[in-house]
């Protein structure tokens, strides 16, 4: 399992004023794709991740950042917007993940603290840097990693591309009623702003397997794919996390 996948998703469970969003952008002619793209962790507040789109969906670069709350979401926006690099960005969208509203202690913040700096850490281990017994330590990590939350990678894999995503519309029925049938391909998500109006993650190993996935999809009833896009050289950095650790291990209860 990957911690840091499913740790960055813990802020999507610290209250309703966290809001997860991303922008697909056009750089200029003259920028270096694969340069910028490195720089671009630095630059937002918090960063989630950055990777180059091919396929249906037009756009240089995706970028999947954290707002706390709207108007720091439209100050980003607005800084991407700014960047000299940046030719156009074609779309931006709230993401609306299906995650579940959880209680945190500071026990629990602390075992992800220490996770952060090697997640494939054992309950001895983790108990021995936190005073804690093994037994208890592994009980907050099986209650941490079971926590539901619906999106998950697990890069790399044997294409070169790190994920695929599946656009998705809806008629005659809605994101939430459909979740469920969608959870049985991939993992899917909706989007608040968007052109489509959610997308399922996949990870198909052959092409041949992408469109059997779709073929599944099409074939849910009021679910319509609108394209697909591939996600390719993942940078996967959040510089902020620390910071943001330590405040909710500060205000959680024991």
């Amino acid at each position: 399992m990957r911690f840091d996948h499913l740790i960055v998703r813990l802020t999507t469970i610290t209250g309703p004023e966290w809001l997860m969003a991303y922008a697909l952008i056009d750089l200029n002619d003259d920028v270096d794709v694969d340069e910028f793209r490195f720089k671009v962790p630095d630059l937002l507040d918090y960063h989630h991740e950055t990777e180059k789109y091919l396929g249906g969906v037009p756009g240089d670069l995706f970028i999947g950042f954290f707002a706390h709350g709207q108007t720091h979401l439209f100050d980003e926006i607005s800084k991407i917007k700014s960047w000299k690099e940046v030719k156009e960005v074609k779309e931006w969208a709230i993401v609306n993940f299906p995650t579940t509203k959880v209680k945190l202690s500071k026990l629990d913040w602390k075992v992800v603290k220490s996770l952060r700096s090697g997640a494939e850490k054992t309950a001895e281990q983790i108990a021995e840097e936190l005073g804690e017994k093994p037994e208890i330590i592994q009980e907050r990590l099986d209650y941490i990693k079971n926590i539901p939350l619906t999106f998950h990678i697990e890069p790399p894999n044997n294409n070169n591309w790190t994920f695929t995503e599946i656009h998705i519309d809806f008629k005659g029925t809605t994101f939430k009623e459909k979740m469920e049938e969608l959870s049985k391909i991939g993992k899917p998500f909706g989007a608040t702003g968007s052109k489509s109006q959610g997308a399922l993650m996949v990870e198909p190993k052959t092409v041949d397997e992408l469109k059997e996935m779709i073929k599944k999809v099409s074939e849910i009833p009021g679910v319509k794919v609108r394209d697909y896009a591939f996600c390719e050289d993942m940078i996967w950095k959040q510089p902020w996390l620390d910071k943001f650790i330590d405040e909710r291990i500060a205000e959680a209860e024991d």
